[in-house]
């Protein structure tokens, strides 16, 4: 890596709330892209109009307004929680912060673990009981944090074995991502996640792996860009 990942987070944190700040562009890019591989009508600019000026520009539903919105909420606790262990409380949270004024809110179900069965294009879930899937969570989440000199090898298996648990009712892929964020950035990895305009191939991805196979994923996220790399002159001031 051509820069300094330290000075990195150390701007990526004390930017934050600031207008053009580093924390800012990554937090746009990073919901931008997370939320359009759901099938967010939001674009980058519709985006800014929502989160700077309260106003909704175009047709969107009622629940795609108000989960763009609690990305950013979500995002931020993301980044407040770098340092500290992963646990399922801390992926509830999230969730329901996520979810939060949804019809998924509503109905009681934010922040709850209910596996959910009906087939996405691209996914493949376990058929899993619903009173397993907290137990492969802990396990998941057990194992993850026994790990040292952890690699992007072992963030694929783990986002792969999540998104196929697919805890929610909803969200799966939102929360898969921001927990995949957290793991980058603690473990000062690349910054390469996952784009909307190769949402397909990611889709992909996840559906050809099959018995823990992670090369098809991991390929995928090797041919990202960067962002880091991509915005190192908003933190590498002496180059």
């Amino acid at each position: 890596m051509n820069y300094s990942y330290d000075n990195f987070l150390k701007i990526l944190k004390e930017t934050k709330g600031l207008h053009n700040s580093l924390n800012e562009i990554l937090k746009y890019d990073f919901i931008y892209h997370s939320n359009k591989i759901e099938g967010s009508n939001f674009n980058i600019e519709t985006l800014k109009m929502l989160i700077e000026k309260n106003i909704v520009i175009g047709g969107h539903y009622l629940d795609d307004v108000h989960e763009t919105i609690n990305s950013f909420y979500v995002f931020d606790l993301v980044i407040d929680s770098l340092g500290k262990e992963l646990t399922l409380d801390m992926i509830k949270k999230w969730h329901k912060c996520l979810m939060y004024r949804t019809r998924l809110y509503d109905m009681g179900l934010a922040g709850v673990f209910k596996q959910y069965q009906n087939k996405i294009i691209g996914a493949n879930f376990d058929t899993l009981n619903p009173l397993e899937v907290e137990d492969r969570l802990k396990d998941m989440i057990n194992s993850y944090n026994s790990l040292s000199d952890i690699t992007i090898e072992d963030l694929a298996n783990f986002h792969l074995k999540f998104e196929r648990i697919h805890p929610f009712q909803d969200g799966n892929g939102r929360i898969g991502r921001f927990i995949y964020l957290k793991q980058l950035l603690e473990n000062k990895l690349p910054l390469k996640y996952m784009n909307s305009e190769t949402s397909k191939a990611y889709k992909s991805a996840l559906s050809q792996n099959k018995d823990d196979e992670i090369e098809p994923l991991l390929a995928y996220i090797n041919n990202q860009k960067d962002f880091i790399e991509e915005n190192k002159n908003m933190f590498e001031f002496n180059n």
